[in-house]
């Protein structure tokens, strides 16, 4: 209970430090509201912005293209990390091609998406579900793979059909890993969206980002990237506290705690 109450307070005297910083900086050097108001003038336009019915259809815009993205992102990565571990002869056919995705700048490829795809959410979804896949898959290989000798043997001496070892072995060998692959992930899908409505988009924060410069709103760039900020930090969280419930019994989690 007392390392929390540290953590908070440690937490709210940091903020306070930095909104004292930034009025100094914004009073001392007379910054022009238009480049970087002050935190009290921002704070009466953050509410300004977030109370409107527009800003919050373009939350749930970005909201619904990370979920589905993210989903099956997800299970993509799964499925196909699974297969890859289990074959060799797949895993040479196919990672060279993942790879090459993978490498090549999604700035790049955002514009062939909205063109496949068009302006609403289908293309901001298939850019994330292809930078959701790539950790998820090799997180996947990774833990299916870590998998001792040992246990193989046993499972072999003891006949086990393959969902019992998939089920009683796989799985809990390599969750540790497809979790630490989830939560990479999470950040990565939130940029893909991003990217994707900044690069042609009718709704969404990336679309109010790309809208705050093209019209000089520094309030509305500087609201959407806070959001976005925080939706991150959401997200990332939830995935940690899903990795506390499911690996409760890991040697990770015991050293966390």
């Amino acid at each position: 209970m007392r390392k929390s109450v540290r953590k908070t307070t440690i937490t709210l005297l940091t903020f306070l430090i930095f909104l004292v910083l930034w009025q100094m900086y914004v009073s001392v050097s007379q910054v022009p509201e238009h480049i970087l108001p002050g935190p009290l003038k921002y704070a009466s336009e953050f509410i300004r912005i977030t109370s409107t019915s527009s800003f919050s259809e373009h939350v749930t815009t970005t909201l619904y293209e990370i979920a589905v993205g993210f989903g099956i992102g997800c299970l993509l990565g799964l499925v196909f990390g699974y297969v890859l571990a289990k074959s060799e002869l797949m895993e040479r056919l196919i990672t060279p091609y993942v790879v090459l995705a993978q490498i090549t700048p999604k700035i790049s490829i955002a514009p062939l998406f909205i063109l496949w795809f068009g302006l609403g959410a289908s293309s901001k979804i298939a850019l994330v579900i292809l930078v959701v896949f790539f950790p998820i898959m090799v997180n996947t290989i990774i833990g299916i793979r870590s998998v001792e000798s040992n246990m193989k043997d046993l499972l072999h001496v003891l006949r086990a059909r393959p969902l019992q070892k998939f089920l009683a072995v796989e799985i809990p060998y390599s969750l540790p890993s497809i979790m630490s692959g989830v939560k990479v992930s999470t950040t990565y899908a939130i940029t893909g969206a991003v990217i994707g409505e900044m690069i042609g988009a009718k709704a969404g924060l990336g679309y109010l980002v790309i809208l705050g410069s093209e019209t000089y709103d520094i309030n509305l760039i500087m609201t959407a990237v806070l959001i976005l900020s925080i939706m991150g930090l959401i997200l990332y969280s939830l995935c940690g506290y899903a990795e506390k419930r499911l690996l409760h019994w890991h040697e990770s989690q015991e050293q966390v705690m």
